[in-house]
């Protein structure tokens, strides 16, 4: 028996599609799409603020910086979600997103003492 505890209630999925020769930004280029399940968003936001909370999963990294015109560097945490080697439908590659749940390690000790 697995221990996989999905982070969501509901797994959503991921489709990377080719724009058509009439899109606006990038014509020709790729767009990734996130389909997060109406009732897996809540989850799904707590699942993000859960990796955030994890100093453990923050990774440095570039970011292009349009306001600025420039590459900053931040911290993020990466979000990974499967894909099998070949999957593709009508809107492209795609996958699902069904993370294990995580909790961020307690940041103080409880205690039930009393602080005066």
């Amino acid at each position: 028996m697995s221990d996989f505890i999905p982070a969501l209630p509901v797994p959503g999925k991921w489709n990377i599609y080719e724009n058509g020769p009439d899109d606006k930004y990038n014509p020709g280029g790729k767009k990734l799409q996130l389909k997060i399940p109406v009732e897996s968003i809540p989850a799904f936001c707590q699942h993000l603020m859960n990796l955030a909370d994890d100093p453990d999963k923050h990774k440095e990294t570039q970011i292009y910086d349009y306001e600025a015109r420039e590459k900053k560097p931040v911290t993020v945490v990466v979000a990974y979600f499967g894909a099998k080697p070949g999957q593709e439908d009508d809107e492209g590659w795609y996958g699902n997103i069904n993370p294990k749940a995580h909790k961020a390690p307690a940041t103080q000790p409880v205690s039930d003492d009393i602080p005066f």
